[in-house]
């Protein structure tokens, strides 16, 4: 865990673990951020390809909190940020394919989202360490 300080209102400082002395009445704890890689899942209702066959699947993105700062000030809700830039570069990827090369290439379709999810990682205060798109197929 990482703690945001705030003295009268305004962020200050970040807090590491272990010893650490604030003045009451001036200073508060923020935001407390829980720093551990956690899992993300992200659903892909209606996806179509390129020869108009309907695909629905979903995936799990694990990502790892880098800058407390940034995700408790800067972001409102980092989690659906990557959850919306996700599902927008599934639905650019798919368009371009057709369904049977969608069925046969599930580990170049993680690269791709991976890729386009770490441009905005730094952002983000978080580090996407990778994508697993687990269930394709045709409705």
């Amino acid at each position: 865990m990482e703690y945001t300080v705030e003295r009268l209102g305004r962020y200050t400082k970040t807090l590491k673990p272990g010893l650490a002395i604030l003045v009451p009445f001036m200073d508060r704890i923020g935001y407390k951020v829980n720093m551990r890689e956690r899992k993300i899942p992200v659903q892909f209702p209606d996806l179509k390809t390129k020869d108009n066959a309907e695909i629905t699947g979903s995936a799990d993105i694990y990502v790892r909190v880098v800058d407390a700062h940034k995700l408790a000030y800067e972001i409102g809700d980092s989690d659906a940020s990557v959850r919306l830039k996700c599902e927008l570069e599934m639905l650019k990827l798919i368009k371009s394919m057709t369904l049977k090369t969608v069925l046969a290439s599930a580990d170049e379709i993680d690269q791709a989202l991976l890729e386009a999810v770490q441009e905005h990682q730094m952002e983000w205060g978080l580090d996407v360490r990778f994508i697993d798109v687990h269930k394709i197929y045709p409705t």
